[in-house]
């Protein structure tokens, strides 16, 4: 009993050492460069935890998660720019304009799989990206909204890294906690049977018709949170940040990181922002790197970089049988003589 209570101890103690960690990296990083990457990882992580829902957790591969980024950006930058509307008013909007996008692309695309899914999605992104470079009077065209208003609470305005790095990730907590709980629900063990056997779900009386354009509304809503705060974060909001690139690199730090994780969106971000920094200098070659990547994560690690974990703890704990087998057989070895 004791033990064990030391052990739920020890667990809330590592959960607070973490958040302290956390929130200390602000102070710690004061070189803005590396706090900006950081912010960005934080945003970008947001936008692949919702396509982890739909692609890891549901089976619905997207291509189009720029799209409704876009959607989420250009949305909450025109109601705050236009209406005066409240950063968390626009944010709410642009979860449920996205979403509601999710639901359009979703329903004509209810009976594709495989490659002829990607490519609706791959068609909805170009579409949207259209859009906001011919819709002038309202998008401002290639050129792009600029000025967009920073985020204010209380009379407290967001606008130095620092602030905006705990706007950013207290919003990837919340969605790390939102997208767990969905996980671990009804709806989240719903998405995983259509995952492996959608017939068999469907057999046994699952509306999977609905749960998957639930699970493209989910995930259509997490970016366009994502796309809210980017849009106050870098002030500026144009087609060409939400190209074909972009979504190919989502799906890069989903896979990466572990599609059927939530963390590992997180640490898709992570990698995949990190190396796209050192390799700036290979920028023309990014897609056939990012191809690269994934075809070598696709052999060696399907389940990603999140699934390391399970795999180096049992390395360590065979190895600890290992040795309490060797010990014992020695000692009984001393003994016998």
């Amino acid at each position: 009993m004791k033990s064990h209570k030391l052990t739920s101890s020890l667990k809330g103690l590592h959960k607070w050492v973490l958040i302290a960690v956390v929130l200390s990296i602000p102070f710690v990083v004061t070189n803005l460069y590396y706090l900006h990457l950081i912010n960005l990882i934080g945003i970008y992580s947001l936008v692949v935890i919702g396509l982890n829902i739909l692609s890891g957790y549901t089976g619905q591969v997207s291509m189009g998660q720029a799209g409704f980024f876009a959607v989420g950006t250009y949305t909450s930058a025109l109601l705050m720019m236009k209406l005066q509307a409240p950063f968390w008013v626009a944010t709410v909007m642009a979860a449920i304009v996205a979403a509601i996008f999710g639901v359009v692309i979703a329903i004509p695309a209810l009976r594709l799989t495989g490659p002829y899914l990607v490519m609706a999605t791959v068609g909805f992104g170009e579409i949207i990206r259209l859009v906001l470079v011919n819709w002038v009077p309202v998008t401002k065209g290639a050129a792009g909204l600029t000025g967009i208003p920073a985020p204010s609470f209380f009379g407290f305005t967001v606008f130095s890294e620092r602030s905006f790095f705990y706007l950013i990730y207290a919003v990837v907590a919340l969605g790390i906690l939102v997208a767990v709980r969905i996980s671990r629900s009804k709806i989240g063990r719903t998405f995983m049977a259509i995952r492996e056997d959608e017939l068999a779900a469907e057999s046994m009386g699952v509306p999977t018709n609905i749960y998957k354009v639930a699970a493209f509304a989910i995930g259509a809503a997490y970016a366009g949170v994502a796309g809210s705060i980017f849009g106050s974060f870098s002030g500026v909001a144009s087609p060409d940040g939400f190209t074909f690139d972009d979504s190919v690199g989502f799906l890069c730090m989903s896979v990466i990181g572990g599609n059927r994780s939530i963390f590992g969106a997180l640490i898709g971000s992570i990698t995949l922002t990190l190396l796209s920094e050192l390799l700036r200098f290979m920028q023309s070659y990014r897609l056939i790197v990012y191809g690269a990547i994934l075809l070598l994560t696709a052999i060696f690690m399907p389940q990603g970089l999140s699934g390391l974990g399970p795999i180096l703890r049992e390395f360590l704990s065979r190895r600890k049988r290992d040795k309490k087998s060797y010990d014992d057989v020695q000692c009984s070895q001393r003994k016998g003589r």
